[in-house]
């Protein structure tokens, strides 16, 4: 399975091509109580930051308060706004960092410094999420939803990502198995509601059938 945690501060690389390409960035605005996420994405990538408002501004409050309360601690401890840079893919393999104090971006220390409060930093490797499988998929569910499936995980996937890292970010001495746990859970909650509301069927492993 792919890393999904690690601390890595930012390479040369990835921060000249940033400077060549640039930036563009997208406000969410979830309500509910749920922090401010200032997305920061590839030039020319915004569909990707529209895909992750509506994973987090709309999927998330669609949730049972059952999945959703577990990170009801993640929420209340978070700053009022997080800044979420968007990359397709980690030279590490990680699908997310969180980025401890002091090891922001200079976007994000000097949006703090403007603001006059702290602001959190958190990294999603997109490409990396969409090819993430946690668990098998059930072909049962792939058939009946018509090829929506892989947009259903997305949804499922960056949603369990950014709450692993938003996890690590507040809770710094929570170990990664208890984050990972909690997460994972979130993923197969979120895609058993989502598969069943959009096609009545419950999202899993089909089992064989039994022999004559």
């Amino acid at each position: 399975m792919p890393k999904r945690r690690s601390v890595h501060p930012r390479g040369i690389f990835r921060t000249f091509v940033d400077r060549l390409r640039g930036r563009e960035q997208l406000l969410v605005r979830a309500g509910g109580g749920l922090p401010l996420l200032l997305l920061s994405v590839p030039r020319g990538a915004l569909e990707v930051g529209r895909e992750v408002e509506a994973a987090y501004a709309h999927t998330l409050l669609r949730l049972n308060p059952e999945t959703r309360n577990a990170y009801a601690p993640v929420f209340q401890s978070l700053p009022g706004i997080v800044v979420v840079i968007l990359n397709p893919l980690n030279a590490c393999e990680c699908l997310g960092h969180h980025h401890p104090r002091g090891s922001e971006s200079r976007f994000t220390r000097r949006l703090a410094a403007d603001l006059g409060e702290p602001v959190g930093e958190i990294d999603l490797a997109y490409e990396g999420i969409r090819k993430w499988e946690p668990e098998p998929l059930s072909s049962l569910a792939a058939g009946e939803l018509g090829g929506r499936l892989p947009s259903i995980h997305f949804q499922a996937g960056v949603l369990a990502v950014l709450l692993h890292e938003l996890e690590h970010l507040v809770f710094p001495e929570r170990s990664e198995q208890e984050i990972r746990t909690r997460s994972n859970h979130f993923y197969t909650a979120a895609m058993q509601e989502l598969v069943a509301e959009e096609s009545g069927i419950r999202y899993g492993v089909a089992s064989p059938p039994p022999r004559p």
